[in-house]
């Protein structure tokens, strides 16, 4: 069966189940870190498909990347991957219920990145354009990258607008060789 699939029925269940019991943001803080501890530390996801460690490791692996205190339905969703073979998919998982949450709960997710930090007068218009135009809270994420020259690069909902000095150089240079050649 698809992963993709199985992926989704997992973190559609889970979500189901902590909004019923009112732990939605909770779960969902747990799920981010869950995802975030893939990303920091890529031999996690390794760990959880090799089939020379053992349950019990597998778990505890997974309760201490879960971060300090874990839910109950958090718990009881590890004991159900381990239980059914599917700690593999973990990653993928949380990946798909942070979407879902953050669709259910109507949020933003936006990424700026910058040459030089912006101030907060600038961060505040932002998010509050995007409320006034998507109806939902904003989630955003900023960084400097000085490598960018100046300008910006944004992405909003997985759309990204790169209006980057460095990038616009790029395409520049490109349409130069294109000429030439």
């Amino acid at each position: 069966m698809n992963r993709g699939i199985i992926s989704t029925r997992y973190a559609k269940a889970l979500l189901s189940y902590a909004l019923e019991r009112g732990r939605e943001q909770e779960v969902y803080a747990q799920m981010k870190q869950l995802a975030l501890s893939f990303f920091e530390v890529p031999d996690f996801e390794k760990s959880l498909s090799a089939p020379f460690i053992s349950t019990d490791n597998k778990i505890a692996l997974i309760r201490c990347a879960s971060g300090a205190i874990i839910t109950r339905e958090v718990d009881q969703f590890i004991d159900l991957l381990t239980e059914n073979k599917r700690e593999d998919l973990l990653h993928s998982i949380s990946l798909v219920f942070i979407s879902l949450y953050n669709k259910k709960k109507n949020i933003n997710i936006c990424s700026l990145v910058t040459a030089v930090p912006i101030t907060r007068q600038t961060e505040d218009s932002i998010k509050n354009l995007i409320t006034d135009k998507f109806n939902g809270s904003v989630e955003l994420k900023k960084s400097v990258e000085p490598s960018i020259l100046g300008g910006f690069v944004f992405e909003l909902n997985y759309t990204r607008l790169d209006a980057s000095v460095a990038t616009q150089l790029k395409r520049i240079r490109e349409q130069f060789s294109v000429v030439n050649n």
